[in-house]
C-alpha cells in the first residue's frame, strides 16, 4: 500500500507514479464503474433516509428531544467498528456485505410496517431504526475495506472517488426529499430507501465484488487481533500524529457546531426558513467541493493538506463571530469546504499508510477513537453556548481547531512519506 523504497521522483501517494505524475483515474476501470454505481443508487437511499425519517418523528410526536435521540443512531454505530474490523479483516469482506444489506432491508421493511400507520407506537421506530444502522456499519466496513482487495493496484484513488460519490449524495438526498415529498409523502421515501438496498446486491451478483480469502489474515481470537491492530497502528505514527490532529476538528465541526450555526441564524438574525434552506446549499456544494478536491487529485501530499484544512477551518471559525451576518455566512460556507476536505485526508490516510489485510481492524479504531468527540460535541456546544453566547463560543471553537497545528508543527517531519515504516516491518507487526 505505500510507496517505501521508490526514488523520491517517481514517488505517488498510491504506488509507483503514472506517466502523468499519480496513478490513473479508477474511472478507467468498468469494473470500477459498476460498483461505484451500486455504492450511489445505495447512497442516495441512505440520504434520503437520514433526512426523511427524523422530519417523520418530528412531524409525529413534535419532539425535538426524540428526533436528535434518533439522529444519535448513527453514530453510535463507531462503538462497533473495532468488532466489524477485525471479522472482516479475519473472514474478508464478502461475509459482511450482503449480510449487512438484508439485515438493514429487513429492518427497514419492518420499520416501515410497523412504524408508518398514523396510530403506530413510536418504539418500532427507534428498534428497527437501530438494526438499520447496525446492518449499515456491517455492510459498510465490508464493501469499503474490500476496495482494497478489489482494486489493489489504485485503492487510496478509488476510495477517494467513492467519498467524493458520498459526498455528492449527501446533497443529492435532501434535495430529492424536498421533490418527492409532495408526491409520495414520507411513507414512499422510505420505501424508496428499501428497494437502494439491493442496488449492491446485483452488482455483486454481476461479479463485482471483493474477492474470497483463501486464509484468516492472522490467528487467535478477537481479542488478539485487536491487539494485533494496536501494534500495527503503533508502527505507524504518522496515523497516530493524525489522530491528534484531527480531534480537535472533530469536536468542532460535528452537527453541535451546525446546529448552532443555523440557530444563529434564525435567532439573531431572524432569517426565514426560505433563506436558510438557501444558505444550506451553498453549504453543502462547498463540501462537495472540498471533498472533490482532495479526493480526485492524482497524488496526495497528506501534511500539506491537512496544514491548511486546519488553518482555514480553524480561521474561518474564528470569523464566524462575527456581528455581520453576511460575514457569518461566507465564514461558515468556507468552514464545510475546509472540514470535508479534512474529512477525506482523514480516510484516505488510512487506506494510504495500512496494510489491506489490517484495514478492518485498524480502521475501525480509528473510528472508535474519532467517534468519541463526534458523540461529545452535540452535548459539549449547546452548554457552551449557553454559558457564553454564539459569538464567544464560535470563537472557543475557532481557537481549539488551531490547537491542531501545534501538534502537526511537533510532528512535521514523521509526516513525510519517508517516515513510514515499510510494509515488511508493518506485517511483522502483525506476527
Amino acid at each position: 500500500m505505500t510507496t517505501q523504497g521508490l526514488p523520491a521522483d517517481t514517488r505517488s501517494d498510491d504506488g509507483p507514479a503514472a506517466p502523468h505524475g499519480g496513478r490513473p483515474s479508477p474511472w478507467r476501470d468498468r469494473r470500477f464503474r459498476i460498483f461505484a454505481a451500486g455504492n450511489v443508487a445505495n447512497n442516495i437511499g441512505e440520504a434520503v433516509y437520514a433526512v426523511a425519517l427524523p422530519l417523520f418523528v418530528y412531524e409525529r410526536t413534535g419532539s425535538l428531544a426524540v428526533m436528535s435521540f434518533l439522529a444519535v443512531l448513527t453514530p453510535a454505530t463507531l462503538l462497533l467498528a473495532p468488532l466489524l474490523g477485525a471479522i472482516v479483516d479475519r473472514h474478508g469482506a464478502r461475509v459482511l456485505v450482503v449480510p449487512g444489506l438484508l439485515v438493514q432491508a429487513a429492518a427497514a421493511v419492518a420499520l416501515n410496517l410497523t412504524g408508518l400507520a398514523p396510530q403506530a407506537p413510536v418504539w418500532p421506530l427507534f428498534v428497527f431504526g437501530a438494526l438499520v444502522q447496525i446492518g449499515g456499519a456491517a455492510y459498510r466496513t465490508g464493501w469499503m475495506t474490500g476496495v482494497a482487495h478489489m482494486f489493489p493496484d489504485n485503492p487510496v484513488r478509488s476510495r477517494a472517488s467513492l467519498g467524493s460519490l458520498y459526498t455528492i449524495t449527501n446533497v443529492i438526498g435532501p434535495l430529492l426529499v424536498s421533490a418527492a415529498l409532495l408526491w409520495i409523502g414520507y411513507a414512499g421515501l422510505l420505501w424508496l430507501n428499501v428497494i437502494t438496498f439491493f442496488a449492491p446486491i446485483v452488482v455483486w451478483l454481476i461479479g463485482v465484488h471483493p474477492p474470497r480469502l483463501r486464509a484468516p489474515a492472522s490467528g487467535g481470537g478477537m481479542g488478539r487481533q485487536l491487539a494485533d491492530g494496536v501494534r500495527t497502528l503503533r508502527a505507524t505514527p504518522v496515523l497516530l500524529h493524525a489522530m491528534l490532529v484531527f480531534v480537535p476538528m472533530l469536536l468542532v465541526g460535528t452537527t453541535g457546531t451546525m446546529a448552532l450555526s443555523l440557530f444563529r441564524l434564525q435567532d439573531e438574525w431572524k432569517l426565514s426558513a426560505q433563506t436558510v434552506g438557501l444558505i444550506l446549499v451553498a453549504v453543502r456544494i462547498a463540501g462537495v467541493l472540498g471533498t472533490v478536491l482532495v479526493a480526485e487529485r492524482k497524488t496526495f501530499p497528506f501534511r500539506t493538506i491537512v496544514l491548511a484544512g486546519t488553518i482555514g477551518m480553524g480561521t474561518a471559525l474564528l470569523v464566524m463571530a462575527s456581528g455581520s451576518v453576511h460575514v457569518f455566512v461566507a465564514a461558515m460556507v468556507a468552514m464545510v469546504g475546509f472540514q470535508a476536505a479534512l474529512a477525506v485526508a482523514s480516510d484516505l490516510m488510512v487506506f494510504h499508510f495500512v496494510p489491506a489485510d489490517a484495514l478492518g481492524r485498524i480502521g475501525g479504531i480509528v473510528d472508535l477513537a474519532l467517534g468519541i468527540p463526534v458523540l461529545a460535541a452535540p452535548l459539549i456546544i449547546p452548554a457552551l453556548s449557553t454559558a457564553l453566547g454564539a459569538s464567544a463560543s464560535f470563537l472557543i471553537l475557532g481557537a481549539l481547531q488551531l490547537t491542531g497545528l501545534l501538534w502537526l508543527w511537533h510532528t512535521w517531519r514523521q509526516w513525510s512519506p519517508n517516515a513510514v515504516h515499510p510494509p515488511d516491518r508493518m506485517a511483522s507487526a502483525m506476527a
